[in-house]
């Protein structure tokens, strides 16, 4: 078998490389998929015109899987060519947990808290504990029609099977020989194009449509970063050229009307030639403030609902003060970044850490009995010996 030299040859302690090309990458995306909200909210309630430049900022959302896909598969690949015992398995997705939980639960509870008081209608016909239970187990895909709860969760819910699947998926496509591996990816990312061409972007938001969506661009990521390892095409990626070119073509083709499918791939090649560059693109992508921004922007994303519907509850008064349209969209936007920083900093980075201090806490409050019970098995084992040869002299 044809195994990947680049892929594995990690050391067992050598923690891998850092790319903080896509941390920049990621932040992007989120703000992308901010403003397309903000521009559609400006244009239904703030007197904003129809949303042109954000109008496929949805599409930032493919651009997270194949991330997750990638990022995952370069932490974690040596590990689980090593070991895919249970308990590596279960480490792995208590990570995964203490990743997206905390940011996730807390945005469910201040959205029950606002539905509570009656800030926020819930819709008729809609099960309130269902919901609730859905947003609790990160579990809304496939199982609801509509999600209520934090709608952005949606696509953490449907990512969820995919770390799931990831250490019964690495494994085998590290170990593919190159010709299957091409053949396999090359289809992969054939049926993601079919699929984006045929559905739009809202039957892909829940159910299984969902799924069908986040689990193959999730796999495709995987995909890439086995040609990244091979350092297949490096010398075209690696180019400011070529960077420049993808972006352009995603932007001249987001405007020229082309469905998502052809965009949706140039968005993995937009992945590929981030993480590749080594020209003055890197420097940029490398900047601080753009990996700031890819530290936050899982909060931002996650939480961006409950700031987008303070700033729709006072369009009213924003427009009347000549805050619509742009402004407004600025605002709205502006209002979810710093909502997400602010979870980022006060709730998902202190969790997140204790969450992962939890499992060696559990374990160090058990030693002490664990030792205890080590060396009270042997005393009582004499003493019993003893009690026994006390009863056989006696009889």
């Amino acid at each position: 078998m044809n195994t990947n030299p680049g892929i594995g040859a990690s050391r067992k302690n050598e923690r891998p490389a850092e790319l903080p090309a896509l941390t920049s990458l990621r932040g992007l995306a989120a703000v992308a998929v901010v403003l397309f909200h903000s521009s559609f909210l400006a244009f239904n309630y703030a007197g904003g015109g129809p949303p042109w430049i954000w109008s496929r900022g949805y599409l930032a959302v493919d651009l997270f899987f194949f991330l997750s896909g990638f990022v995952l598969t370069h932490v974690y690949h040596s590990h689980f060519a090593k070991e895919r015992s249970w308990q590596a398995i279960s480490k792995f997705l208590w990570a995964r947990f203490c990743r997206v939980y905390p940011a996730s639960v807390f945005a469910t509870a201040v959205f029950v808290l606002a539905f509570t008081i009656g800030r926020l209608p819930f819709p008729a016909g809609v099960s309130v504990k269902e919901q609730l239970i859905a947003a609790l187990l990160l579990m809304q895909v496939p199982w609801l029609d509509t999600i209520v709860i934090n709608s952005p969760s949606w696509s953490i819910s449907a990512e969820f099977y995919g770390y799931l699947l990831f250490p019964l998926i690495v494994p085998a496509i590290c170990r593919m020989r190159g010709r299957i591996a091409a053949v396999l990816g090359a289809a992969l990312l054939l049926e993601i194009m079919i699929d984006h061409m045929i559905f739009s972007h809202d039957q892909q938001n829940w159910g299984w449509g969902a799924m069908f969506r986040v689990l193959p661009e999730f796999t495709a990521g995987i995909f890439a970063y086995r040609s990244y390892s091979e350092r297949l095409l490096r010398k075209i990626w690696e180019k400011d050229v070529t960077l420049v070119g993808v972006v352009a073509m995603i932007v001249a083709t987001c405007f020229a009307g082309v469905s998502d499918g052809p965009i949706v791939i140039l968005l993995l090649a937009l992945l590929l030639a981030s993480v590749c560059n080594s020209g003055r693109m890197a420097g940029i992508l490398n900047a601080r403030p753009l990996r700031w921004l890819g530290d936050v922007s899982y909060s931002v994303y996650i939480f961006q609902a409950l700031p987008l519907m303070v700033a729709v509850g006072i369009s009213g008064v924003l427009v009347e003060h000549g805050l619509g349209g742009w402004k407004f969209e600025m605002l709205a936007a502006s209002l979810a970044i710093g909502g997400g920083v602010l979870v980022h900093r006060c709730i998902d980075l202190p969790v997140r850490a204790a969450l992962r201090r939890l499992p060696d806490r559990v374990a160090s409050l058990t030693i002490p009995y664990r030792d205890a019970a080590t060396i009270a098995t042997p005393k009582l084992i004499d003493h019993l010996e003893i009690r026994r040869g006390q009863r056989s002299s006696g009889s």
